[in-house]
This record gives structure tokens, sequence and C-alpha cells, in this order.
């Protein structure tokens, strides 16, 4: 990788990170109340509509001046005012992502592990490696991922195989329908907003030595993360078969307790959650660094770096608003992972129909 770019490796492992670290969330959760027994289809659903976000993406930077990046693009297609505000979108969306990961992960610290600790400590804890690994900038973000990535799906293989071999229910996804049929089918729809973090290519991309590289990182990207979301949450249902996996707070915590290696070989949980903080902090690290990327851009700002503190301290103080993890979960499922498409997919679209008409009026003035 050279100084200033980043490879096809490491711009995949920082989408995979991005994506995949909702899975040590009440994801499998969620999935099930969605769809019952069915709740692994919803995962196949969101994951055939995540190629939009990529195609919208490409075709928004090749309408725009080359090395731009979505930010720029935006508002290059659409121009100062409309581009600010749909510029405005995005950086709330990535605030939110931020602040709500951080509570949630700080949660389930205060929860499970260390449950005499104060929350804000908790949070101050995890938000100061945080601000300090954004800051050093993307490139040093992408080694980190690119480092740690084999680490992290490792970790969750184990488990997944670990559960299976421990405990499993051989009639757990029955009936197949789960809720039925059009229920499925709709959730999975909304529930396309699973994959709104691949944004991140909009960063990301620009930064690539050769444009046609992208196809390869983005690509993989898809691929290993719809991977990792359908395996978790397939195998959470056979594990804890429906109703029982409605009423679980952190799924995949509560899989590795149960792994049984043997008489010797038990309670790896401690083992594994090492390997769910690095991909949390990386998770809260590279949406720290879009809030502030996209922030210094709408501001025309030299670096980044100069928000990274300033919107910590805003971090931490939205982390706080959240009365407890129920409300921060709530607040996840109800707008991030229900409305997230619209961020994802749907500006992204328009400012790409956009850029084309643009591009096609200028070739007739011209």
């Amino acid at each position: 990788m050279y100084q200033h770019h980043i490879g096809i490796r490491e711009a995949a492992s920082i989408g995979i990170i991005f994506i995949i670290t909702k899975i040590f969330l009440p994801f499998q959760r969620s999935l099930a109340e969605a769809g019952g027994t069915a709740g692994w289809m919803i995962a196949i659903i969101a994951a055939i509509f995540c190629p939009l976000t990529w195609w919208a993406i490409r075709g928004v930077l090749r309408n725009a001046k080359q090395g731009s990046t979505l930010i720029e693009a935006t508002e290059e297609i659409w121009g100062p005012w409309v581009g600010t505000f749909l510029n405005l979108a995005y950086f709330c969306f990535f605030f939110a992502i931020t602040f709500l990961v951080l509570r949630e992960f700080s949660e389930l610290l205060s929860s499970d592990i260390l449950p005499r600790t104060p929350m804000n400590m908790i949070l101050i804890f995890l938000i100061v490696p945080i601000a300090f690994v954004a800051y050093c900038g993307i490139e040093s973000l992408g080694r980190i991922c690119w480092l740690t990535i084999g680490l992290i799906i490792g970790s969750v293989l184990i488990v997944l195989i670990g559960g299976l071999l421990t405990h499993a229910e051989p009639s757990a996804l029955s009936p197949f329908w789960g809720t039925g049929k059009s229920r499925i089918i709709m959730s999975g729809i909304a529930k396309s907003s699973l994959f709104s973090e691949m944004l991140v290519f909009g960063f990301l991309l620009p930064r690539m030595r050769k444009s046609r590289e992208w196809g390869r990182a983005v690509w993989w990207c898809i691929a290993i993360s719809s991977i990792t979301l359908f395996s978790t949450t397939i195998v959470y249902l056979y594990v804890f078969p429906y109703p029982t996996a409605i009423r679980l707070n952190v799924p995949m915590f509560e899989v590795s307790r149960l792994i049984i290696f043997g008489r010797w070989i038990q309670r790896l949980e401690s083992l594994f959650l090492i390997a769910w903080l690095i991909s949390a902090a990386l998770k809260l690290a590279i949406g720290l660094y879009c809030t502030a990327a996209t922030m210094s851009q709408i501001l025309r700002l030299p670096r980044v770096q100069t928000l990274i503190f300033p919107l910590t301290l805003l971090v931490y103080g939205f982390a706080l608003l959240p009365n407890n993890e129920m409300t921060a979960v709530s607040w996840d499922g109800g707008f991030l992972r229900t409305y997230g498409s619209i961020f994802s997919i749907a500006l992204p679209m328009l400012t790409w129909f956009a850029g084309i008409m643009r591009h096609r009026m200028r070739r007739r003035t011209a």
C-alpha cells in the first residue's frame, strides 16, 4: 500500500468490519423478532439489495471530478445549497451510527462484564482510544483493519462451529416461512439498511490508486459481510430456537458462553471478547472518522483531524441520552435499521440520476 492511498485489502477490510460488527449486538434477535424461524431469510433478502448502494456510489463518483469523495461529488452535482443539505443528512447518519453503537457496546460491557463500573467511565475508556485511532487517518485504519480482520472472522467462525457442536435443534427452522411469506419479504426489503454502512466506500474509493480496483474491494466486502450476517443468524436460530431467540440480550455472547470443547476447554467468551472489543473499537473509529470527514468537507477544511476531538465530545454527550440499553437498541432498530436505506440507497441513487441528467444537459449545450 502506497502512502496516502489504500489498497484492495485495506478498503475491503474497513467495509467488512464496519458492516459485520453489528453481529455482536442484538442483531440476530431483531431478525428473529421480525421473521421468527425464517429470520435468516431476511438477511439474504437484505443482501440482494446491497449492490444498489455500490452501483449508486460508483455512479455518483463517475459523474464528478476525478478524486472527489461522495460528499464533494454530491455538492458538485446538486450545487451548494441542496448538496449541503444532503451532505448534512450523511453527517447525521454517520454520527447516529457512532453514538448509538458506542452506547450499545458500553451497555454490553456494563451488564455482562463490568456490572459495577459507572456507564460514563466505560464510555470514556472506549471513546479515548477510538478518537486516537480515528485521528491517525484512514490509511492507518486500513492497515489495522487488514491486520485484525482474520482474528475477528476467525473468532466468529469458532463461535459458530462451537455453538453447533455444543447444542443444536434439528427442527429449529420449522415452519419454513416463519411469520409468513409476505412479512418476511417486506422485512427483508426494510432491513436492506443492514448494509447501509457501505456508504464508507464513498470515502474509500477515491483513495484507491486505480478505479478498476473499486469493484474487487466492494464485491469482496459484500460477499464476506453477507455470509457473516447470514451464518450468524441461522446458527443462532439453531442453537437458541424460536421463541427463546427473541429473549436473549446479546445473542453471540450467549452462544459463546455455551461452547464446551472437552473438560478443559470451557468458558471461552473471555477470549472471544478481545476480538469483539477490537471490532467494536474499529467500527466506532471508522464511524467517527467518516463523521469528521463529512463535516470537514462540508466546511471545506483542509484537514479532517481538526474535527476529531470536538466531535468525540459530542458523541460522548449523545451516547448518554438514551435512558437505558433498551432505549438505545430501539433507537438503532427503529431509526437506523428501518430508515437507513434512505441514506445508503435513495440519496446516492437520486444523486446519480441527477448527475446523469446534468451531464446530458451539458452535452446538449455544448
